[in-house]
């Protein structure tokens, strides 16, 4: 049982993570969208249970790469926040870390641990944002941070 609640919260950091970033940077309007996507996907990925080592690496390349564009304040990363339809791509690749590290979970357990993780991470970071009164800028940055964070834990802990 602790194993499963482990892998459970492992699985679901990354959702947390990248959610808390977004939230700088997300009209408010995509938070239930996405959150409801990240524990989808993420109970999808768990139901495959099939491994695929090359996905989960995308995922990291995916955050990493979208993180870097944000910190180095490129003119590519003003024109990726302005769309929105591209942080859509991430629950999916998120939940790559589900695919390639199967366990037994319940999928509707999995489901509701990676949306709750989300919908906290939304809230916490909103609720941060509130405090900093961040510009834009700084806001697209400090969602670079977080991505690249989210692309280590990726990395390095799966």
């Amino acid at each position: 049982m602790v194993s499963m609640s482990l892998h459970l919260l492992w699985t679901s950091a990354d959702s947390l993570i990248v959610a808390f970033a977004l939230a700088s940077i997300v009209p408010r309007r995509h938070v239930l969208p996405l959150i409801l996507m990240f524990g989808v996907c993420d109970a999808l990925g768990s139901a495959l249970g099939v491994s695929v080592p090359v996905a989960g690496g995308l995922a990291v390349v995916a955050l990493i790469s979208c993180g870097a564009l944000l910190v180095l304040r490129l003119p590519v990363a003003h024109r990726l926040t302005q769309a929105a339809g591209w942080v859509y791509v991430l629950p999916p690749l998120l939940a790559m870390d589900n695919v390639v590290s199967h366990a037994p979970d319940h999928i509707g357990l999995v489901a509701l641990s990676s949306a709750a993780m989300a919908g906290l991470g939304f809230s916490c970071g909103a609720t941060a944002l509130g405090w900093w009164n961040a510009s834009p800028e700084s806001g697209r940055s400090f969602a670079g941070a977080c991505l690249l964070v989210a692309g280590s834990v990726l990395a390095f802990g799966g």
